[in-house]
């Protein structure tokens, strides 16, 4: 295993038409660069998250109700396969304000994650106050839930010392249902990034800003010009959603297409 890496940063979400993000990749053309790790000839690479949940969904509920603050369990690896490792991770969030702490795992070593001994546990060492993955996922009773994939065009600010802006795509998951296996078919995947989930007329690409320290000037201009309007949007929520099928996601986005038709007044009560 490698040492563990801490990263405090501000997130800020939005949801674009592929015209405008063509646009948005011209106008940070001379602030930013390609993401140094992605593959030679591509414009972007495959990212893979594995969520994990607690039985009664707690981090799925902390977050579609927006918790001012919260954190939840996830492991990563890159690519269509799992390769020489996976990062598990824990995702802390207050407001705009995101916290990681995360470290790569040897493949081979993965299972060893979730087969502690009981009296490992009955003194468990919490470090600086929020704990490891594995003791969040021991002391909450957590399991793999869902398996999101999606493609990431990300951009590194040559400006500050960290500043990315990403676009993701072919939003996509699998249920895991409690399987801490990395191996999965393609068939298995179904993909979510639909007008009926993203409540627009239209498949968007989910822009993501993040940034070190507070908002640089060339983010607030870019923002301003391109009139964006930010939106929480959480693939691990909208994953468990659409698998879910009536969901709140669908009966607003039914009343969004029937108000868009004239069917629907604008002052009816929801679904």
């Amino acid at each position: 295993m490698k040492d563990n890496s801490h990263f405090r940063r501000y997130e800020l979400k939005y949801t674009v038409s592929e015209a405008t993000a063509a646009e948005i990749r011209n106008y940070i053309s001379n602030i930013c660069v390609l993401d140094p790790h992605t593959p030679s000839g591509q414009r972007g690479y495959i990212v893979n998250n594995l969520y994990f949940d607690t039985p009664n969904r707690q981090f799925y509920t902390d977050t579609k109700f927006r918790k001012m603050t919260r954190y939840k369990p996830r492991a990563r690896f890159y690519g269509n396969r799992v390769g020489e490792f996976i990062w598990p991770e824990i995702k802390y969030r207050h407001a705009n304000i995101i916290w990681k702490q995360r470290r790569a795992v040897k493949v081979e070593k993965w299972p060893e994650l979730f087969s502690i001994c009981p009296s490992e546990r009955l003194q468990p060492q919490i470090n600086s106050g929020i704990g490891s993955f594995e003791e969040v996922i021991y002391w909450h009773n957590a399991s793999p839930v869902v398996h999101v994939r999606y493609f990431r065009e990300a951009y590194v600010s040559t400006l500050e010392e960290y500043g990315r802006i990403t676009f993701d795509r072919r939003l996509c998951y699998r249920m895991l249902n409690g399987s801490i296996d990395l191996q999965y078919r393609e068939e298995e995947m179904t993909y979510y990034d639909d007008p009926v989930t993203m409540i627009t007329s239209e498949s968007k690409v989910i822009l993501e800003i993040k940034v070190s320290t507070m908002v640089p000037s060339w983010v607030i201009h870019l923002i301003q010009h391109f009139q964006l309007k930010q939106r929480p949007f959480s693939k691990y929520c909208y994953s468990i959603d659409h698998m879910a099928g009536n969901t709140y996601s669908e009966r607003n986005a039914r009343r969004f297409h029937f108000r868009q038709s004239g069917l629907l007044r604008q002052n009816s009560q929801p679904f």
